[in-house]
């Protein structure tokens, strides 16, 4: 009981200071320097010190063993859920399935055992994946029963035993609309050829860019859709969010090449506040943000400041309880998870589809 009123008194002051921090976030978000932003993130990382972690030490004491490091070459590219005792994770689609070397996937446990990973089933809707690894009794999360109220504190959990981050729920949860994702290329315009999606252009930094994508090249598909035209190229493209990605069949020269291309935005390779919203100019100074990071059907928001490899993983309240999988890094100070029914909903789907895919590939190998 002394411990518990111990734990409730440190919280109290935990929210004491959170509740500055998100003043100060308001005011240095008015300022335009980038030294004030700087001071910004200092504050920030205040949330990060010793005591504060040391009091959140036992809220994540059980949920951090169900949390596990998703790994390519050794450097993190995303946080993972235990769902089932039986290894399958969950975790955030987007930021494994862009990896180039992601059959190289590699799931760490809390005990520091790691095991192969491979990508059993993932819904678009949500950007969630369910892999798979050959484990067995392992700490399944656990799902709070009701929502958390806004204002109310959350840790977001890591393989180790103190929490990543914590931070506060910002709104409940509702749609984030979506946008469309980019190439990042100039086609045919109005007087050229336009009965093909011949690539005129290729835009420095851009999605095309770093997908190798070429002036010159002629897009044949996207994702084995058959491409004709440039109006036909943009709404294949159109269907696709940032941060998706998209397999290219180009002709180059006498060839055909496949290319795998991660949709970026429309300020994707745009630096400075002449080529973007300054809100959005203000976003990007406080780090790399989600490749995909909205056209969620359902997500709440907190301000806890991530990193895009830091998503994938869950966040819990005060009682240890996952509220939500944290989905996206939004904003400078704006991060969304998707809550904890509708995560199970998802879960519980996505292992129906990998059942009836084993089933499926077992069948043709007969």
């Amino acid at each position: 009981m002394m411990a518990k009123l111990v734990r409730t008194r440190t919280l109290w002051s935990v929210t004491a200071l959170l509740t500055t921090l998100s003043i100060l976030t308001v005011a240095y978000g008015q300022q335009r320097h980038e030294g004030m932003m700087a001071r910004f993130l200092q504050k920030v990382n205040e949330r990060s010190n010793v005591r504060v972690m040391a009091a959140f030490r036992e809220v994540v004491a059980e949920p951090h063993d169900s949390t596990v490091e998703l790994l390519i070459k050794g450097e993190r590219v995303a946080l993972g859920g235990i769902v089932d005792s039986q290894g399958w994770i969950i975790t955030k689609a987007s930021q494994i399935m862009a990896q180039e070397n992601v059959d190289k996937l590699v799931c760490r446990l809390s005990n520091g055992d790691s095991f192969a990973a491979t990508i059993a089933s993932h819904d678009r809707k949500f950007d969630l994946a369910l892999l798979k690894i050959d484990a067995s009794g392992l700490n399944v999360i656990e799902m709070a029963d009701t929502a958390p109220e806004v204002g109310s504190l959350l840790a977001t959990t890591s393989p180790k035993a103190d929490p990543l981050a914590i931070g506060v729920m910002s709104s409940a949860a509702r749609t984030i609309q979506g946008e469309y994702g980019v190439l990042g290329i100039r086609l045919p315009g109005v007087g050229e050829n336009v009965t093909e999606a011949r690539v005129m252009q290729v835009f420095d930094k851009s999605a095309a860019d770093k997908s190798g994508l070429l002036a010159g090249d002629l897009i044949r598909s996207v994702n084995d859709i058959t491409i004709g035209s440039a109006s036909q190229l943009q709404k294949a493209i159109r269907g696709y969010q940032p941060g998706d990605v998209v397999r290219l069949t180009i002709a180059r020269g006498e060839s055909d090449v496949d290319l795998l291309c991660t949709l970026g935005d429309r300020y994707t390779g745009v630096e400075g506040p002449e080529g973007m919203a300054r809100h959005e100019f203000q976003n990007h100074l406080g780090g790399p943000l989600s490749s995909r990071r909205s056209g969620f059907p359902t997500a709440f928001q907190h301000d806890t400041f991530l990193r895009p490899e830091d998503c994938g993983g869950p966040v819990v309240n005060l009682d240890g309880k996952v509220v939500g999988l944290n989905i996206a890094r939004a904003g400078r100070v704006a991060s969304y998870a998707i809550p904890a029914d509708i995560l199970s909903e998802v879960v519980q789907r996505l292992k129906s589809e990998a059942a009836l895919q084993t089933v499926s590939t077992e069948a043709a190998a007969l």
